[in-house]
């Protein structure tokens, strides 16, 4: 057999020696950008809740100085509305098998998840926060649902609000302490006593969350199906 030339092991080999140049020591920081901002600033709030986003940790986190960042976003606020949409962007929009009921209760156990992953924006997300263009998707596909059922407008809106209020308030609520209960003896609280470990799960008690949609879409199935229902006058 005949031996390869050493020249050939000696390239493959040769090692990558260190330049005196420090410049030289660190790859290149990708360019900052509007989104990288919003991206980086949502995966800041992920791993550590919300009061730890400020201008100077995001700032920290991007190895830029603070006042980089609003050549980007115009404040806190603005970063805010950008993080819950970009959020928005991971429900599923797409048209599953089923009827609109089906499809309307998949959207909605789509936001649920999407808000479980991101409790540190859910919290914020019916309050101030205004609607981006992932959000505005997803009132169209609900009201589309909800316009296809058969429902006049108004009672699209109403049947709208009830279910987002719904979804989204699940996730202002806290864990149930049972420690609170100390408050009063048990005698004067039977009924909660009773329960206690099934409402220590909380918000986080696996299919909860399903069961108080499913029963309000049952009920939308019965407002809707029973004769056109009184509309109270508007509060004056």
């Amino acid at each position: 057999m005949i031996d390869q030339p050493r020249t050939l092991h000696a390239r493959v080999d040769q090692p990558i020696w260190v330049g005196i140049d420090p410049s030289h020591d660190e790859l290149p920081r990708p360019p900052l950008t509007r989104p990288r901002v919003v991206r980086i600033a949502l995966r800041l709030v992920d791993e550590h809740g919300l009061p730890a986003l400020t201008m100077r940790a995001l700032a920290t986190e991007l190895q830029v100085t603070p006042m980089a960042l609003y050549n980007h976003v115009r404040d806190k606020d603005e970063l805010i509305d950008l993080m819950v949409d970009l959020m928005l962007s991971e429900v599923e929009l797409s048209t599953i098998t089923g009827d609109w009921a089906s499809q309307l209760r998949a959207l909605g156990c789509s936001i649920h998840h999407v808000l479980t992953a991101h409790p540190g924006l859910a919290r914020i997300y019916s309050s101030h926060v205004r609607i981006g263009p992932h959000g505005l998707r997803i009132m169209e596909r609900g009201l589309e649902l909800l316009l296809r059922a058969g429902l006049a407008a108004p009672e699209a809106a109403d049947t709208f609000f009830a279910l987002f209020t719904y979804t989204a308030g699940y996730h202002q609520m806290g864990r149930v302490d049972p420690r609170d209960y100390s408050a009063l003896p048990p005698e004067q609280i039977p009924a909660l006593t009773t329960i206690t470990t099934p409402l220590s799960g909380g918000v986080d008690q696996h299919g909860r969350f399903e069961y108080g949609f499913d029963t309000l879409l049952t009920g939308l199935h019965t407002t809707h199906s029973s004769p056109r229902r009184h509309r109270p006058p508007p509060i004056p």
